[in-house]
């Protein structure tokens, strides 16, 4: 043949992956309808996504929602897992494996867990997925930066003056002790009054006062940060969650400074954590931990007996047990006689009692992994709302000792997917360089 033709490869038409990662160019149209479509979208399902009402079964209509929301956003996940190049794509993927797949195999053979039963206690791992989902959500909507940032803000302040409305408002016959029948409103000896309010969003507003004040001081952001601290004392007082949030604003303003001030105050740092735990433990031995009220005896009481449980059979330690339901046939209070047995209370201790140290070193794994990826996200894109969702990633990872971080994964999932989304906005503002196609 005297000619040869040359064909082209045929393309191969894909949706947006690497360069889309996030979300396409943020809209900025000035249109009013969309904007309010968008806010709206925003606020009323960023809540969801962050497991704001996930345990709160005094409000019906929004836990149910929230419980059903991990199948709701099933399509958005699909996309996003299979048309999205995600950072730490892969180890969701394999925790999902391990956690969804296998434990609930080892909670039948560890426990007598029936089938539907195994598969039940896999829901409260479901919300892993909300990285998947909102990542998708964003990309649909493409909301501008500020919008995102607002809008997150706007539900950290609602959350507290939320929590001193219903403070002032509501009757002290609507407390309760017991946490089986409510968790918004508690009583305690100890504490009194207190209400256990969802404070992802709060926390989140905070750390972001903290950065906005260092970069620019002013009066307000200042003010702000001391009168959230004061309810959190006031009217929250869950001990943990407040030392942790003051430790992470302390670290996230010592971060800020210049190289010289920050040495010295590391420095200085380092010199009173020793007395701080030394007087911690001479507490703990004084009072036998009575300072601490009932919530340390019961976790005491849940450490023996899940230690015990786990004994010295190396292969419970190493993939641990599984977990129940209080649905179920088989619950571990049943299991253990007790009914003050809360494996979410346990840290770490919980973690591996449930999935084993393999299982806890894919957890850990995660966490690390996101609180890399919110951190370099957060050195592109220097602003101060972008450090507050690393420093909430840090956060999560000091309460660890404490709270189990499958108590609420998807505040992992909303911190990453706007971390990640503002990232890739930055880069789809950046100039195109000479000679390359936009």
């Amino acid at each position: 043949m005297s000619g040869a033709v040359t064909l082209k490869p045929r393309r191969r038409v894909v949706m947006p992956l690497r360069r889309s990662v996030g979300a396409p160019v943020p809209r900025q149209s000035g249109d009013l309808l969309p904007r309010l479509f968008g806010w709206t979208v925003l606020v009323s399902t960023l809540p969801l996504f962050a497991q704001t009402f996930y345990y709160l079964n005094e409000l019906p209509p929004p836990y149910l929602l929230s419980k059903a929301w991990p199948i709701i956003t099933l399509p958005l996940t699909l996309y996003a897992v299979t048309r999205m190049h995600l950072p730490a794509k892969h180890g969701y993927l394999v925790l999902f494996a391990y956690t969804i797949g296998f434990t609930p195999l080892i909670s039948m053979v560890q426990l007598g867990n029936g089938f539907l039963d195994a598969i039940t206690t896999t829901v409260k791992v479901w919300p892993f997925t909300y990285y998947f989902g909102l990542s998708a959500l964003l990309y649909w909507l493409a909301p501008p930066d500020e919008r995102l940032r607002r809008a997150c803000l706007a539900l950290g302040l609602a959350t507290f003056v939320l929590m001193v409305l219903l403070w002032f408002t509501i009757p002290a016959r609507w407390y309760t002790s017991d946490p089986a029948e409510g968790k918004l409103l508690l009583y305690e000896n100890e504490r009194g009054y207190r209400i256990y309010m969802p404070l992802f969003f709060g926390f989140l507003a905070m750390f972001y006062l903290v950065r906005r004040f260092m970069r620019s001081p002013s009066l307000w952001p200042a003010l702000g940060l001391v009168l959230a601290f004061v309810l959190l004392l006031s009217i929250y007082k869950q001990r943990t969650s407040i030392a942790a949030a003051l430790l992470v604003c302390g670290l996230g303003a010592m971060a800020s400074l210049p190289r010289v001030p920050r040495r010295l105050v590391l420095g200085l740092g380092l010199l009173v954590l020793p007395v701080a735990v030394a007087v911690l433990f001479w507490k703990l031995g004084a009072d036998g931990g009575e300072a601490f009220g009932s919530s340390l005896s019961v976790r005491n009481t849940s450490f023996a007996l899940a230690t015990g449980f786990l004994g010295d059979e190396a292969w419970r330690w190493i993939l641990g047990v599984g977990a129940t339901t209080r649905f179920g046939a088989v619950t571990l209070a049943d299991i253990f006689g007790n009914n003050q047995f809360y494996i979410a209370d346990l840290g770490w201790v919980g973690v591996v009692f449930e999935y084993g140290l393999v299982g806890a070193a894919l957890i850990a794994a995660v966490y690390v992994w996101s609180y890399v990826v919110t951190l370099r996200a957060a050195a592109r894109t220097r602003t101060p709302f972008s450090e507050a969702l690393s420093d909430y990633v840090l956060f999560m990872i000091i309460s660890s000792s404490v709270y189990s971080l499958v108590f609420t994964p998807g505040e992992l999932g909303v911190i990453m997917a706007i971390a990640v989304y503002l990232d890739h906005a930055r880069e789809r503002r950046l100039p195109v360089p000479r000679g390359r196609a936009p």
